[in-house]
């Protein structure tokens, strides 16, 4: 059963659309093997991707191509991450695969610095980015993240931000598991 939360963070953290001239820091950061350990690049989750495979990645999102919003993640002015959302429903196969709301929003996120990594600050971004882009969409009620289950760090920081566990599926087109974790807008 999903929890609920009330959203509320005072950390200096706020997001930017992704833009194509941050497509070289995203390659930088999808090469960072503390973020490819757990991030891949697409469906079938590319570890060390090339540039190219980069660019041609989020370009097609950052024209509206693909469904998914990317963000660039700011602490103050610094750039030290990344975030998306997307409707789950418009990933057909994908939603059939995880059998949850197809009206729920997906994120997915890393923190590309790696001096900002374990200071607790994922579940401050988590909160303010549900808060800032994601509940505050019209009709927007769930949302949804789905780490490696043996990612227990995420996992940790995803139960600060208000998600709990509803079960682990296997995803097919990412030949792995995922650990369905899910978060109703308070209300």
């Amino acid at each position: 059963m999903a929890s609920e939360i009330a959203v509320s963070v005072t950390e200096d953290i706020s997001f930017r659309p992704l833009r194509e001239e941050d497509i070289p820091q995203m390659h930088a950061w999808l090469n960072n093997p503390l973020v490819a350990e757990w991030y891949g690049l697409g469906v079938v989750n590319v570890t060390f991707p090339t540039f190219e495979q980069v660019r041609d990645n989020y370009s097609q999102r950052i024209t509206g191509e693909k469904p998914t919003f990317c963000y660039v993640i700011l602490s103050g002015e610094r750039p030290i991450g990344h975030i998306q959302t997307y409707r789950v429903g418009d990933y057909i196969e994908y939603s059939t695969a995880i059998d949850v709301d197809p009206e729920g929003w997906g994120i997915d996120l890393f923190i590309g610095e790696d001096d900002c990594r374990n200071r607790g600050l994922g579940s401050r971004i988590l909160s303010r980015f549900l808060e800032r882009e994601v509940f505050s969409r019209p009709g927007v009620e769930l949302a949804v993240i789905a780490p490696n289950p043996k990612n227990e760090r995420a996992i940790r920081s995803y139960e600060k931000a208000g998600f709990r566990h509803e079960k682990t599926v296997w995803v097919p087109e990412e030949g792995e598991y995922e650990y369905i974790m899910l978060l109703r807008k308070a209300g």
